[in-house]
């Protein structure tokens, strides 16, 4: 699958990212606001390679309790949308800056500052010019700022807490983190060890995401910032736990006519009638269905086509 056959859904990039001069002289650029009335829909499935903690609330002493929610008759682990949103959101700015480094042969600050006016940073150093500040959204206090043109939603585990939650109750029981110092001679007290639930491996979770006002750029974009971002882990002890799978079931132009609950109702407790359910045509969009892309290879091969789409980005904003 080539991006060349979606790009009559998606927008030019000159239409949604080109910069403007500022209004005085020695103004910075801005990101002029965009109306277009376009979307496009991108649903998979999330499944966990390891531990996961999706984690929203405070603890309760030296416990840590993973979000859960009764949901259609049954319990179910939470996964809600701004940590999706957030851990993605700092990938593909990290995809953007080694795109940059790569491109310009420049370190990513000194190239952000000639051409956005700052070094943006995730969260409080956003820049509000750049391609990730146009696609996540961003607010510079007293100045202004843009609106996200990405969406995401909640989503809660096919499997019932009892299947795929590691607790108190459970076979496995919670898991024990341990704060070991140096010097191993110094006393240890309960201060140094704490429990914690969470999602065990194998666990899916199913996810929509909508572009608004798309670009190719976005597109390939945000499909190699989700497998950095699965790499990288997701919830509490990112470092060591929250890694996971993603399949891609389809990307289609327009609105989605079902929700992460209705493929919930599909799932039934399992994880693969989802993504029968899309082999089958049984989910409907908003445009036809041979518009619709379909199956995890031919969508990841969209985001293989970011080099290009990158270089004709910075061409235009240089």
């Amino acid at each position: 699958m080539s991006i060349e056959q979606i790009r009559e859904w998606l927008n030019p990039v000159e239409s949604v990212l080109k910069l403007e001069e500022g209004k005085k002289k020695n103004e910075p650029k801005t990101l002029p606001p965009v109306m277009k009335r376009n979307v496009v829909s991108i649903v998979g499935i999330k499944r966990t390679a390891g531990r996961f903690l999706p984690v929203s609330h405070e603890g309760y002493s030296n416990e840590t309790h993973i979000d859960k929610v009764e949901l259609l008759g049954q319990e179910r682990a939470e996964f809600i949308a701004r940590k999706l949103k957030g851990m993605e959101r700092r990938a593909h700015m990290s995809v953007f800056r080694g795109l940059i480094e790569g491109t310009l042969e420049e370190e990513w600050k000194s190239a952000f500052e000639k051409l956005f006016g700052r070094a943006c940073t995730i969260p409080s150093g956003l820049c509000v010019t750049c391609w990730n500040c146009s696609l996540f959204g961003a607010l510079e206090a007293g100045k202004g700022g843009t609106f996200a043109r990405i969406r995401y939603f909640d989503t809660w585990s096919v499997e019932s807490t009892e299947q795929c939650v590691a607790s108190l109750q459970s076979e496995e029981g919670m898991g024990i983190g341990n704060t070991v110092s140096e010097d191993l001679r110094g006393e240890r007290d309960s201060a140094s060890y704490h429990l914690y639930e969470y999602v065990k491996a194998g666990t899916h979770f199913p996810f929509i995401t909508i572009i608004e006002s798309p670009t190719a750029l976005d597109i390939a974009g945000y499909i190699q910032a989700v497998r950095m971002a699965d790499l990288h882990g997701y919830g509490k002890y990112n470092a060591n736990h929250g890694k996971f799978e993603t399949t891609f079931l389809a990307v289609a132009p327009g609105m989605p006519r079902f929700s992460v609950l209705t493929l919930l109702e599909e799932a039934n407790g399992d994880g693969s009638a989802i993504e029968k359910g899309f082999k089958n045509g049984k989910f409907q969009y908003d445009a036809p269905e041979g518009a619709v892309i379909k199956g995890h290879e031919s969508i990841v091969s969209l985001g293989d086509e970011l080099k290009g789409e990158f270089e004709q980005y910075i061409q235009m904003i240089r």
